[in-house]
């Protein structure tokens, strides 16, 4: 799986690709996090995995409490410590678990905060706008034959699509809309909203 990762360098933003493996295995229910080679998951990334998981078993009857996920970057000394891994690890998670392929390049970025549930926070320009000229990059130099690659972003983003030509920019509003355009699988009927306790 591919994330969407920006570093400040000298005070100036830096975006670039990096790739993870997810896999699942029998368990209970668990996170695992690979923290060898210098690899650093933030608690307030931990914390999101386990909204999103709480998301998964709310939308998806799917085998959540009787398997493991497993993250482990490539490379070495990787620091994940943002959210807008939100989509893609979401739609990886469900494809596992369901037994669905996910597209070759599969591309997506997106947070969904736990205050929302699954609906994804429009990003802010200048950050989504970097973001989509990593992926213009990649594909250009990794997939060259592939057309124009599909890209999920959050709804109500601002981006400018000019010169964007390896890439077909597709917003989408919720977590579960993203598995429905991705996998094609669409959450069961009547499956509740996750919120914090009080949130609106």
């Amino acid at each position: 799986m591919l994330l969407f990762t920006q570093a400040e360098v000298g005070g100036c933003a830096l975006f670039r690709v990096v790739s993870v493996e997810v896999a699942v295995c029998p368990g209970r229910g668990r996170l695992w996090l690979d923290a060898s080679r210098g690899h650093v998951f933030t608690p307030v990334w931990q914390r999101h995995a386990q909204h999103l998981a709480a998301l998964g078993r709310a939308h998806y009857a799917l085998p959540w409490e009787e398997t493991d996920l497993r993250v482990s970057p490539r490379g070495k000394a990787l620091t994940l410590d943002g959210r807008s891994a939100s989509l893609p690890l979401f739609v990886a998670w469900v494809a596992l678990l369901s037994g669905r392929p996910l597209p070759s390049p599969f591309l997506g970025t997106g947070v969904a905060l736990e205050e929302h549930g699954e609906r994804l926070a429009p990003a802010p320009r200048e950050f989504l706008q970097g973001k989509l000229g990593v992926a213009q990059t990649y594909v250009q130099q990794v997939f060259p034959q592939a057309g124009r690659v599909a890209v999920y972003v959050p709804e109500g983003s601002g981006f400018d699509a000019k010169g964007l030509t390896a890439l077909d920019v597709r917003p989408v509003p919720t977590l579960t809309r993203a598995v429905s355009e991705v996998l094609g699988l669409e959450p069961r009927a009547g499956a509740a909203a996750v919120t914090k306790p009080g949130a609106a």
